[in-house]
């Protein structure tokens, strides 16, 4: 992550400092993902990404361009947060999206997503080989594979990019 502006422009909070200084981006954060301060950090970034005041590359780019994580939605009548994966549901993962449309109270509707084979099978995404076969199977660098609306989308890409909250052993992509 790279700041465009001098710090002294602008108000930034001590995380967002520690973090620009030490040039750690959204994606290798110190703060747990799914706890308030890796949500504001996560919010302050997309805040000067919007504006230009930001320069981030690869996964990074693409979560602020995509992604709201740690926003509060609405699914079922209850309360959640968006793009935030966890363990749990049918499957071995469960992570709730924006579907684009809003209650009569204005309140973001999510869309429940569900992935990941919950027959006791362990991610491998550690043996190159085994993410590789993965990789190809899912077909996951097609362009119809970056839909965050798809269970194919966080297959293939949560482990590069939520490893830590998944508590997956590496964050090597499939």
């Amino acid at each position: 992550m790279k700041y465009v502006k001098t710090f002294d422009d602008f108000q930034v909070s001590e995380g967002f400092r520690y973090h620009m200084e030490n040039g750690l981006d959204i994606t290798n954060s110190v703060y747990r993902i799914g706890s308030q301060a890796y949500k504001e950090l996560f919010e302050e970034t997309k805040k000067y990404w919007d504006e230009g005041n930001v320069i981030l590359k690869d996964k990074a780019a693409w979560m602020a361009a995509n992604l709201e994580v740690g926003t509060p939605a609405v699914y079922d009548g209850r309360k959640v947060e968006l793009d935030t994966p966890s363990r749990g549901g049918d499957k071995k993962f469960v992570v709730y999206h924006n579907s684009g449309k809003k209650d009569e109270e204005g309140n973001i509707i999510a869309v429940k997503i569900e992935y990941g084979d919950a027959s006791g099978l362990s991610i491998k995404n550690e043996d190159p080989e085994a993410a590789a076969s993965f990789w190809a199977r899912q077909q996951c660098d097609l362009k119809k594979s970056m839909d965050p609306l798809t269970p194919k989308f966080w297959s293939c890409y949560s482990a590069s990019l939520f490893n830590k909250q998944l508590g997956l052993s590496s964050d090597a992509p499939w």
